[in-house]
């Protein structure tokens, strides 16, 4: 019923590209005061205006090779930027409203994108459920959480990098619906299901090269866990940018080597349509694959 609710409200045109034009808009003067904040001195400007600003990468090269390495989706500002965000003021002990609040002035900040205005929903529907004591699976709160974002902004509806952001999340609920405890089969039963749901939003836009399952196994923690808070580390202490660049150019020669071997291929991009039909045919299975996993359960207890 609430899915049924979010779904007839996105299709509503109340007031809602009025509500997504101003705050476009006021983004926008956020994220231009965000860039004078980022240290001119650093030797990958693009890169650290990409990963703490969300500008776009104007480093040409860099981006190409993001591309061919299937990284590109990691690199520029994602869900998953609020994510670790979340996880690091969560060790600090700073209360939810107050990480939320946060977040969301930072979403403003990174121009209002689609993938983070989703990941933002996500957490603060997340944080309501759980103070009323209600629980979802991960990938039912994914769609609730992208409908919830639909339904505030329907003009998204037509936007690629939400369905990309959304197929991601959809892709990390395998290993909660399967309950893979190790942490090692966990990461890569993450990276293949990443590889497998992100094929179809991915096609034409980046290389899908086997390999990618490598460079987003081994490269892909380098981005989030390393260069993302040395971003950040360098915009409070402008010392660390050395830091920063030493690791960045590190990994942009790494990336140069891994990126050879990978052959760009031109292909038409699937239509926006057929996606959404994609993401919801995946719901769909993931719905009766838990019903399957459920009787299983049920028939092996009714046995003993």
């Amino acid at each position: 019923m609430i899915i049924l609710i979010l779904l007839a409200l996105s299709l509503s045109n109340c007031t809602q590209d009025t509500m997504l034009n101003n705050a476009s808009s006021l983004s926008q003067s956020y994220q231009q005061k965000c860039l004078t904040f980022i240290p001119r001195e650093s030797e990958n400007y693009s890169a650290l205006t990409s990963i703490v600003c969300g500008e776009k990468l104007s480093d040409q090269n860099l981006k190409q090779n993001l591309v061919k390495t299937s990284l590109i989706h990691i690199f520029i500002i994602s869900g998953s930027h609020l994510l670790l965000l979340d996880e690091l003021f969560a060790v600090l002990r700073i209360p939810f409203f107050v990480r939320f609040l946060i977040l969301s002035f930072y979403s403003l900040i990174v121009g209002w994108q689609p993938p983070a205005v989703r990941a933002l929903s996500a957490l603060g529907l997340r944080g309501l459920f759980k103070s009323r004591g209600w629980k979802f699976p991960p990938d039912l709160m994914t769609m609730i959480a992208g409908c919830f974002t639909l339904a505030l902004f329907p003009a998204w509806w037509n936007s690629p990098s939400l369905l990309m952001s959304w197929c991601a999340s959809l892709a990390l609920a395998w290993t909660s619906l399967l309950k893979i405890r190790n942490v090692f089969h966990r990461l890569l039963f993450n990276q293949c299901a990443v590889f497998i749901f992100m094929c179809a939003p991915l096609w034409g836009l980046s290389s899908l090269h086997p390999l990618a399952l490598l460079y987003n196994l081994l490269l892909g923690p380098v981005v989030s866990y390393i260069l993302l808070p040395l971003g950040f580390a360098s915009v409070i202490i402008p010392s660390v940018v050395a830091a920063f660049d030493f690791v960045m150019t590190g990994f942009a020669q790494i990336l140069k080597w891994a990126s050879e071997p990978v052959p760009m291929v031109s292909a038409k991009q699937i239509s926006i349509s057929t996606l959404w039909f994609w993401i919801f045919a995946w719901h769909i299975f993931f719905h009766f694959f838990r019903l399957r996993l459920r009787q299983g359960k049920d028939a092996a207890w009714s046995g003993c």
